[in-house]
């Protein structure tokens, strides 16, 4: 037995605890330290004892946490040696103020221990962090590899420098108590509050008056506000939009068209409501001369007759208007009809956002720029970071959690922090962009994310923390990385691609599929529901060659192989496509979700049910009465069909008779209406003649719906079908 534990107190000795108090040999110091993602540390000291006594100092607010954990063992004991035992002696009652006033322990060994000693502690102390650079390949770089670092920020909060220490960090939350074991429980007492209070003072902090800050566009939204300060805009809802233009916008060397042309239904007349539209539209095209070509696309709601006409026609009334005011870019036109909703043709609102022209920029030159002096080549490439030393010398997996031991030995002076590598390795990766609609970003319901798709391959679990990403030689965006274990991969967004623009539109129809059962007249059929969700796709001039779609699976559906799916999870999947800069793309997502019901089958519809029939592998005798059943169905439909109608002309028919009979009253008594009597006499006679006729049709129509109810009551009666 080399080791034998002297003590075990429950102790946790941070960076925070101080250096020792008095007595302990300069070998008895800080020798090792493990940090913890949740803020606990542990702290381990080894040296020999001159004495029987040891004094530690550590914060009062620590003090608790030392004594809920501290262990002490003697080491290099042999078989037949007896350790020392020890105990501890608390910091009187009354010697500390406050929780960051020093406060003592004394180790107490009896007898003095002859061996080296081990005494380790763990206490709250400054969380390590983690944080991120992503070095992406070049474009069209054959092979897809990115460079990854991982760098850990620790800090030393304490008194005490650290000098050549062996830090560990965990990535592991151990549970861990706040406990007052010193401190006798005392109940809470309703406080007595308002009796005794002076007059005057301030109740609450009384603020600084504060102006509202420039507004450097003049567009009477402030800059710290306004989503585009340098560009003239409006009031919007949504703080991405907010004082940005509406209408149009000239980005570096794109185009924005940001509101369609609407249109009125069946029109193809430029409404003066969008007068002002087409002018701004012309002043911004001739502002970008390097555009030289767009395309003018018309488009028409379902609901209009000869859509592909009408959307040609207003296509070409907004060229002609564009070229009345100027413009010299080639303007093509192109008819979409009703294809291209930008909305459920379900209301009439969303027909009126259908009806319009919207314009795209096309054969778009680079501007030429200024000559410049030659310049180097950049220096954050995956080659040149790949040079930088990892700094951790292993991994280890204990108790769920990565631990990262620290190659070298840490020295850091106390209230400090240092930045060390961990990682430094090339993996998997290169620039995508990535469809996922994000309530945090209002702009990317229509925009992709520029984002870093990288591999884990390694052994290492990486850790939450934020990730810088580096193109090109230069910094490009910033992105947040949840846990990645071993063999996951991730896709991180760091910025949005405004020049590329995906919309979305669903349709689920509903098929009957077959009869399951019957049993006492209530037949359970199942149903095919199919979704369908498109999404349009039109590539920016300078765009990955990789698009990564999030469809949201809807619940209960599965997916009718879903092109190019990875990641596929219950809720949702990453469907990848393939980009061409500028070549519109259409990804057509199916789903499908079976589903049964019950219908009572007297009151099925009859075109229906016989769906369900077709769908079915019934046995033939099954089959016959099913089909008789239909057409006794079908004939209790068409008498209950023809019962309104019939009611409806004979009661018309009686109101006629009766109104005839009071005009021959008005006249009985004039000799001179003889004529018009015998008129009213023979008309009447017409009517009662017709209402006997329709009487006698109203009874054999009500005849012939009891009888074939009384049928089909009777062929339902003892039919079953067992679930199939």
């Amino acid at each position: 037995m080399k080791h034998a534990s002297l003590a075990a107190l429950s102790l946790a000795l941070t960076a925070c605890a101080g250096p020792l108090a008095k007595g302990p040999s300069p070998d008895l110091r800080l020798r090792h330290v493990v940090l913890y993602q949740n803020g606990l540390g542990y702290f381990e000291r080894t040296g020999v004892m001159p004495g029987e006594r040891l004094s530690l100092r550590f914060r009062e607010r620590e003090v608790d946490d030392v004594l809920k954990s501290m262990v002490v063992v003697e080491q290099d004991l042999g078989p037949n040696d007896t350790p020392s035992t020890v105990s501890a002696l608390l910091p009187r009652s009354g010697q500390a103020t406050g929780p960051e006033d020093p406060a003592e322990v004394e180790l107490v060994f009896s007898p003095a221990a002859k061996r080296p000693v081990s005494i380790a502690y763990a206490v709250p102390t400054a969380a390590w962090k983690a944080t991120y650079r992503v070095i992406l390949p070049a474009k069209g770089q054959k092979e897809k590899r990115a460079l990854l670092q991982a760098w850990a920020l620790i800090s030393n909060i304490g008194d005490e420098d650290w000098s050549e220490v062996n830090v560990t960090l965990a990535t592991g939350a151990p549970l861990s108590y706040a406990s007052n074991l010193r401190t006798p429980a005392m109940l809470d007492r309703p406080e007595l509050k308002g009796v005794y209070d002076g007059d005057g003072g301030a109740l609450a902090p009384v603020l600084a008056e504060s102006s509202p800050g420039p507004d450097a566009d003049r567009d009477g939204v402030f800059d710290h506000e306004d989503a585009c300060p340098r560009e003239p805009g409006s009031a919007s809802p949504l703080p991405a939009r907010h004082g940005c233009p509406l209408a149009v916008r000239a980005i570096s060397s794109e185009l924005q068209i940001l509101s369609p042309v609407p249109f009125d239904k069946g029109s193809d007349v430029i409404p003066p409501r969008a007068r002002p539209l087409i002018e701004e539209i012309a002043r911004t095209i001739k502002s970008v001369p390097h555009i030289r070509v767009f395309e003018v696309e018309g488009h028409a709601s379902a609901d209009e007759a000869g859509a592909a006409d009408l959307a040609a026609r207003r296509a070409a009334a907004v060229r002609a208007a564009l070229l009345q005011l100027g413009v010299t870019a080639e303007l093509v036109t192109r008819s979409h009809g009703a294809e291209m909703p930008l909305a459920a043709n379900d209301t009439e609102e969303n027909r009126q956002r259908n009806r319009r022209v919207s314009l795209h920029a096309r054969d778009i030159r680079p501007q030429p720029q200024d000559p410049s002096p030659e310049r180097e080549a950049p220096a954050v490439t995956p080659e040149a970071m790949a040079k930088v030393p990892e700094g951790a010398a292993s991994v280890d997996a204990v108790a769920g959690a990565f631990r990262y031991a620290i190659a070298n030995p840490v020295t850091l002076p106390k209230k400090s922090s240092a930045l060390i590598t961990l990682i430094n390795r090339s993996v998997a990766g290169e620039d995508v962009l990535l469809f996922r609609p994000d309530p945090a970003a209002p702009a990317s319901a229509t925009h992709p994310f520029r984002a870093a798709q990288i591999e884990n391959r390694s052994a290492l679990g990486l850790q939450p923390g934020s990730v810088s990403i580096f193109s090109g030689g230069t910094f490009v965006g910033e992105g947040v990385l949840t846990r990645l274990l071993p063999g996951q991969s991730a896709t991180i967004p760091y910025a949005i691609d405004s020049s590329t623009e995906v919309r979305a539109t669903s349709m689920t129809t509903e098929v009957p599929v077959r009869v399951v059962s019957l049993s006492r007249g209530a037949l359970r059929v199942e149903d095919r529901y199919r979704r369908v969700t498109v999404y349009e796709v039109r590539p920016g001039r300078d765009v990955p060659e990789t698009l990564l779609i999030r469809h949201a699976r809807a619940s209960g559906f599965e997916p009718l192989g879903l092109p190019g799916c990875t990641d596929a999870t219950p809720h949702a999947c990453l469907v990848e496509k393939k980009l061409a800069p500028g070549a519109p793309q259409k990804v057509v997502v199916e789903e499908t979700r079976l589903s049964q019901r019950e219908i009572p089958l007297v009151q099925a519809d009859s075109d229906r049910l016989s769906l369900y029939l077709k769908g079915s592998s019934l046995p033939a005798e099954l089959r016959a009465r099913l089909d008789r059943a239909l057409a006794l169905r079908r004939a209790l439909d068409a008498a209950n069909d023809e019962l309104d109608p019939l009611r409806r002309k004979r009661a018309e028919l009686i109101d006629r008779a009766a109104e005839l009979r009071e005009s021959l009253r008005t006249i009985e008594r004039t000799p001179q209406a003889g004529k018009l009597r015998q008129t009213l006499l023979d008309r009447l006679a017409e009517v009662a003649r017709q209402s006997e006729e329709i009487g006698a049709k109203i009874t054999q129509r009500v005849e012939d719906a009891a009888m074939a109810r009384a049928e089909l009551d009777e062929t339902l009666r003892d039919l079953v079908i067992e679930g199939r």
